[in-house]
């Protein structure tokens, strides 16, 4: 639910910030934003949240070692830190996503460059999180029978979740693109 939420914020994003180029560009301007600043500002935080994201990654991996723990605990020990990474990185794609609309914005041009790193970064972990998390969860509950079903969805939402992100990525650039044409 959380990433559908997100897939329709950054679909909004990308409409409202080309028609906000294309229509007030001499308001906006004025503020005169160096690339460079936006580069860096997201840089930092690329670094910061693949960081983030790598800690939960780690560590609703190792809520399965935990050794006093029941099963039923260290599933939910495990549910809780794929919620937080889930989280984390549907906002660190809404934020890449702005910065990367922005630094196009500043320096006139399409960057590529940081349209496809918000896309890699993303799809990295959600790939970490619906192909290889799900999985060892999945797993984990059939092991030991906390699991009624037969089959796991999450692969099937995982490449959804890479299909939309992708489409929305190109979707931005187009609108950024259409918004700095005159």
């Amino acid at each position: 639910m959380l990433s559908f939420l997100t897939y329709i914020i950054v679909g909004l994003i990308g409409l409202m910030m080309g028609t906000v180029y294309k229509r007030s560009f001499s308001n906006v301007e004025m503020l005169r934003i160096s690339p460079y600043k936006i580069a860096r500002l997201f840089s930092i935080m690329v670094l910061v949240g693949a960081i983030i994201c790598g800690y939960l990654s780690y560590k609703a991996v190792a809520a399965f070692t935990a050794q006093d723990a029941m099963p039923d605990d260290k599933a939910q020990i495990f549910q809780d830190y794929q919620s937080m990474l889930v989280y984390f990185l549907n906002l660190g794609f809404i934020l890449m996503m702005v910065f990367s609309n922005l630094h196009s914005f500043a320096s006139k041009k399409i960057s590529w460059f940081f349209y496809l790193q918000t896309f890699g970064i993303y799809a990295a972990f959600a790939v970490i999180d619906n192909f290889f998390l799900q999985d060892t969860f999945f797993h984990f509950k059939k092991m030991n029978q906390l699991w009624q079903g037969e089959f796991s969805f999450a692969n099937i939402l995982g490449y959804f979740s890479l299909v939309i992100s992708a489409a929305l990525t190109v979707f931005n650039a187009y609108m950024t693109y259409w918004g700095l044409m005159k």
